[in-house]
């Protein structure tokens, strides 16, 4: 930024075990045209596979900081990451995404001229995982052929109407370190196990705005290792879209109109019953919380049933 010093911007950067895809992360933050950086990287494989495959990136590049995460899953490696950002801005990048070279400066320049933006997104290019370009998947098409300064309600709204995660995967999405409160995957004060990066964007998106930059600054990787492939996270995203849908409306912040609210309330539990009837015995077997579940759908259909 001419004649102004650049606003730190943290680039937080969990891995577990990805010694082929982190350097090319890492590379990625590196090359950002936005210089004044903090690259945080937290690691938790327990052994020095990744760390071997960045020490040259290490010792060239001082904003880089490599901190370890003694046990712990994935969330307290997440949660590691963000304790040590020091930056005005923050944006996750995963381990096998990659960001493009002006992403930080594009999304940092909103920020800065916007005083009211919450969130700035943009359209993410899908990438198989040797780096070839796929076509977008639903949910992931360009959702407009400009850049788009969009209030965070009517983004809300849209997104819980189509159910889909129209803002983007953690790596895809800016934010300030000062808006997350309680923390990432928070939203109405609940806390979320699948759905983190939603409900950040529908938290962070209230009363405020939502840029989204038409152009790809950020590469989803597409892989067979990637979680969201498994049933069991299958199950709790759904679970969470229900919860999410109630949240937003029992606190006045999306759907907020009871009659539009009831119809998408049936709409999905017309699809969530019968497609959690028929995975029963993976329910009963698996890591779940079937109390709080039955909490949800008797919530649910007491919204639904009730004058």
């Amino acid at each position: 930024m001419d004649g102004v010093e650049e606003p730190l911007v943290s680039i937080l950067i969990p891995t577990h075990k990805r010694p082929d895809y982190l350097p090319l992360a890492l590379e990625s933050a590196r090359r950002q045209t936005h210089v004044h950086l903090q690259i945080v990287i937290s690691d938790n494989s327990g052994d020095d596979s990744s760390l071997n495959s960045i020490r040259d990136q290490l010792a060239a590049d001082p904003r880089v900081e490599y901190h370890v995460q003694e046990g712990g899953g994935a969330w307290e490696n997440w949660s590691n990451a963000l304790r040590q950002a020091r930056g005005t801005y923050v944006n996750f990048l995963m381990d096998d995404d990659l960001f493009h070279p002006t992403k930080v400066e594009r999304m940092v320049r909103y920020f800065e001229t916007f005083p009211t933006v919450g969130l700035v997104t943009s359209f993410r290019q899908l990438i198989d995982a040797a780096g070839n370009e796929l076509p977008p998947l639903p949910g992931t098409t360009r959702l407009f052929d400009r850049d788009m300064v969009v209030i965070g309600q009517s983004m809300g709204d849209f997104i819980l109407r189509h159910g889909m995660n129209l803002i983007g995967e953690p790596t895809t999405a800016m934010y300030r370190r000062s808006d997350l409160g309680a923390g990432f995957g928070r939203f109405c004060g609940r806390q979320y196990e699948i759905m983190t990066d939603l409900s950040t964007w529908m938290e962070l998106m209230h009363g405020r705005h939502c840029v989204y930059i038409s152009e790809p600054l950020s590469s989803f990787r597409i892989h067979g290792g990637q979680d969201q492939r498994k049933k069991t996270t299958a199950i709790k995203a759904n679970m969470e879209w229900l919860q999410l849908l109630m949240d937003g409306h029992k606190h006045g912040r999306y759907i907020v109109d009871p009659a539009e609210f009831r119809v998408m309330l049936a709409h999905k539990l017309g699809i969530l019953v019968p497609y959690l009837t028929a995975q029963h015995a993976d329910l009963q077997a698996g890591d779940y919380d079937i109390e709080e579940m039955l909490h949800q759908f008797r919530t649910a259909f007491r919204w639904l049933l009730q004058a």
